[in-house]
């Protein structure tokens, strides 16, 4: 995480796939989906939104296979942000909505030393909509969370 955020993205993914490989060999549900979320977010960062959004999925089916609100709602704020990076806005406003209301639902709202990603997508999506209909998207992503989620290849 340190290394993405530092800006070593080969780095960050080098050391998250291995991590990753290791969660998956040791079976732990929870560390796997934090690591294909790291991974998303460095796919993002690197300009691959595709590989992004597939890693971002890949932790949001396994999150929810878990049944771990948090873990879903990390998902949900990565495909925000591949939303953001392919100039849709709206769907990253809404996406973000219905991530903070799966944190809310368990009383676990990101911390503000995780806030990073979360406020890197809402700047895009408050740049590109103006503060007025970025709040509205994230509000209906809050109120109507299923209306936020990208349909199967998106």
């Amino acid at each position: 995480m340190v290394a993405r955020r530092t800006g070593d993205l080969a780095g960050a993914e080098e050391h998250m796939r291995a991590v990753l490989a290791w969660f998956r060999d040791a079976d732990y549900g929870p560390g796997t989906t934090l690591a294909l979320a790291e991974l998303g977010f460095t796919a993002e960062l690197r300009g691959d939104p595709d590989r992004a959004r597939a890693l971002h999925r890949e932790g949001l089916a396994a999150a929810r296979a878990l049944g771990d609100v948090r873990a879903v709602a990390l998902a949900l704020e990565g495909l925000a942000g591949t939303a953001a990076a392919a100039g849709e806005p709206e769907r990253a406003a809404r996406l973000l909505g219905a991530a903070d209301a799966a944190r809310a639902s368990v009383g676990a709202p990101l911390p503000p030393a995780e806030r990073h990603d979360v406020d890197r997508t809402w700047s895009t999506c408050l740049a590109a909509l103006g503060r007025r209909a970025a709040e509205a998207a994230f509000a209906l992503g809050a109120t109507h969370p299923s209306e936020a989620e990208p349909a199967a290849g998106n």
